[in-house]
C-alpha cells in the first residue's frame, strides 16, 4: 500500500506529473494502466465507458455519472485524454462538449481504431460528434463497412515528419516488429494532418496508421489499432517491439507540449531501472506485510523502506525535470542499497519464523508429551485399571 500511494501522487517535489483521462474499453485500460504504473511521469484516471461490460445499461449509465468528471474545472485539470474504443453514444452531448473545448484550449487528446464500430450507432454518433473534429481521422469519410481487418501486419515510420515523434527509433529497428492478426483500422488523414506511420501487410494498399496535428491550442493523435495493444503495446506481448512505451509516452510528450526524449538510450534504460526498483522494493513491501501478521517488530524493514523510498523520490524528482541522465544515475544509486535492505528483511524474517516454529514445536511436543503420558499410564502401569471381576449365574431353585 505504502508503495501504491507513494507512486499515484499527482505531483512529486517541483515537477508536475502528465495527468491522463483515459475514458473507454475496461480490458485496454487495464492494459495502458499497466503502461503507465511503470511510468513516474504519469497520474492516471479512468471511465469505463462500454455496455456490454455492465449486466445492465442503467449500471453503466450510473458508472458513466460517477466517474466522469463532473465539472468542466475538473476536466481542465487533466493534461491527456484518451478515447479507447469508447461506446460514445453512452456520453452526453455536454461530456461531448467537455471534452471538444479541453483540446481546444491547450489538452491533448488520442482517439484509436475502436472509436468507430460496425455497430451503426456507435459509429453514427462518433462521426457526428463535436470532438470527433479535433481528432486528424477524418471520421465521417472512412467507410465503417470495410474499415478494419485482422491481419498481420508491420509499421513503416514517416521519416519526413517534421516532428521527431517516432523517426529517431528508426535505428532501433522498431519497423521490423511483426504484430499479428490483431484488429486495426482504416485512418484517413484531415487535410492539414500529419501521417507519423504507415500500416504495411494487412490492407490492399498501405494505410495510416498513426496522424496527428495541432487543434486550436491543442494538439491530437489518432491510431488505427486499440491503444495499449499491438506496435504501442506493453514489450513482450503481441509484438517483438521493445521500444514500445518509450515511443508512447515520446507521443505523450509531443501531446502535452513537453520536450521530446532526446537520447533514447538513457530514457530506455532509466525506465527500465525504475521498473526493476519498483519490484524490489514491492518485493521487500510484501515481506514487511506478511512478518507483521506474526506481530514481530517491523521497525528496521521499515526504515530501509523509508529510505528506499526518499531515493526513489529524488530520482523521480529529477525524471520530471527530464534529467534522464541525472535520475538514472540517483536510482541506481537508490539500487545499491537493496542489498543491505533484503539482508534485514530476510533476517527479520527468519527471527519471525523461528518462534512460530518454536511454539509450533512446544504445542507439538507438549501434546506429545501428554498423550504418552496418558498411554503410558493407562495401558502400560496400568494405575487405573481395574480388572472387571467375572461373575457365574447361579442355579435358580
Amino acid at each position: 500500500m505504502a508503495l501504491t500511494l507513494m507512486l499515484c501522487l499527482p505531483t512529486c517535489y517541483g515537477g508536475e506529473k502528465i495527468r491522463v483521462l483515459i475514458i473507454g474499453d475496461s480490458a485496454l485500460i487495464k492494459n495502458l494502466a499497466r503502461i503507465f504504473d511503470y511510468e513516474p511521469l504519469v497520474y492516471h484516471d479512468s471511465v469505463t465507458v462500454r455496455s456490454f461490460q455492465f449486466d445492465k445499461l442503467s449500471d453503466q449509465l450510473k458508472a458513466i455519472r460517477l466517474y466522469f468528471p463532473r465539472t468542466y474545472e475538473k476536466m481542465r485539470t487533466y493534461d491527456l485524454i484518451l478515447l479507447v474504443a469508447t461506446e460514445y453514444n453512452l456520453l452526453t452531448t455536454k461530456q461531448d462538449k467537455w471534452i471538444y473545448d479541453a483540446i481546444r484550449e491547450g489538452a491533448g487528446g488520442i482517439n484509436d481504431g475502436g472509436m468507430l464500430s460496425v455497430i451503426a450507432p456507435i459509429s453514427t454518433v462518433w462521426a457526428n460528434s463535436l470532438a470527433q473534429q479535433a481528432f486528424p481521422n477524418d471520421a465521417p469519410l472512412v467507410d465503417t463497412k470495410n474499415w478494419r481487418v485482422a491481419k498481420a501486419f508491420r509499421v513503416e515510420i514517416n521519416r519526413d515528419h517534421p516532428e521527431p515523434i517516432l523517426t529517431p527509433f528508426i535505428p532501433y529497428r522498431v519497423e521490423e516488429a511483426q504484430l499479428g492478426a490483431l484488429a486495426n483500422g482504416m485512418v484517413v488523414a484531415r487535410a492539414g494532418a500529419h501521417v507519423l506511420a504507415w500500416q504495411v501487410g494487412n490492407f490492399a494498399t498501405k494505410t495510416d496508421y498513426l496522424v496527428n496535428w495541432e487543434y486550436e491550442e491543442g494538439r491530437t493523435m489518432t491510431c488505427g489499432q486499440y491503444l495499449g495493444g499491438g506496435w504501442l503495446g506493453y514489450p513482450g506481448r503481441e509484438s517483438k517491439n521493445q521500444y514500445s512505451m518509450d515511443i508512447f509516452m515520446n507521443m505523450i510528450f509531443w501531446l502535452t507540449k513537453r520536450p521530446l526524449i532526446d537520447d533514447i538510450d538513457v530514457f530506455h534504460r532509466v525506465k527500465s531501472t525504475f521498473e526493476e526498483f519498483r519490484s524490489r522494493l514491492g518485493m521487500i513491501i510484501s515481506l514487511r506485510d506478511f512478518i507483521d501478521r506474526f506481530g514481530a517488530n517491523t521497525q528496521r524493514i521499515q526504515a530501509e523502506i523509508n529510505d528506499l523510498q526518499e531515493a526513489y523520490s529524488e530520482a523521480t524528482e529529477l525524471y520530471l525535470d527530464s534529467r534522464f541522465i541525472d535520475s538514472e544515475n540517483a536510482i541506481k544509486e537508490g539500487l545499491d542499497r537493496f542489498p543491505q535492505a533484503e539482508d534485514i528483511a530476510r533476517r527479520e524474517k527468519d527471527t519471525a519464523l523461528l518462534w512460530v516454529y518454536i511454539i509450533e514445536w512446544l504445542v507439538t511436543s507438549s501434546a506429545l508429551f501428554i498423550s504418552g503420558f496418558i498411554l503410558w499410564t493407562l495401558m502400560v502401569r496400568r494405575r487405573l485399571y481395574r480388572q472387571v471381576e467375572a461373575t457365574r449365574l447361579e442355579e435358580v431353585r
